[in-house]
């Protein structure tokens, strides 16, 4: 009987070992196709300096970023501004994501964060902040946002200032 019952729990030590694999390809491939694509946003976008300043972008966007800053505080890399929803439906669990490039471009890394009000209303202004660890090589940071299980949401850039 004690050969039943360790038989079977080799059956289950397999499957979960099967499991736990397919679960850490997973997490993987989530973290080259991330890497993948901040590699190609840092390649397409205009990243903006420490000191502040933002861009101008048109088409059909959904999100206005109103304004944003970058900085470090407490060892910490630091992301905070305002965006408005400038489309005609209240939207449900936006994703601000912040993308951190050294002097000349390169990029160090990306770090995500819900804006505060959920959902944002139609003409509602939300604020946000993107916190991460700070890296030394950082230099210049660039903003977009996203659906929490989708894709990116198209944003206008309100004028530099």
């Amino acid at each position: 009987m004690d050969q039943a019952v360790s038989q079977k729990k080799r059956w289950y030590l397999k499957w979960y070992m099967w499991i736990l694999y397919a679960f850490i390809l997973l997490i993987v491939f989530s973290i080259n196709t991330a890497k993948d694509k901040a590699q190609q946003v840092a390649q397409n976008a205009e990243t903006k300096p420490l000191s502040g300043g933002t861009t101008s972008t048109s088409g059909s966007e959904k999100l206005e970023l109103v304004s944003y800053t970058c900085g470090r505080e407490y060892g910490y890399f630091k992301i905070t501004g305002q965006v408005k929803n400038i489309s005609s439906k209240s939207m449900e669990s936006v994703v601000a994501v912040g993308n951190m490039y050294t002097e000349d471009g390169t990029f160090v890394k990306s770090e995500e964060a819900l804006i505060k009000y959920n959902p944002i209303l139609v003409d509602q202004t939300s604020p946000f902040e993107v916190l991460g660890t700070d890296n030394p090589a950082i230099d210049k940071c660039q903003i977009e946002f996203k659906e929490f299980f989708g894709g990116t949401i198209p944003t206008k850039r309100a004028a530099q200032e």
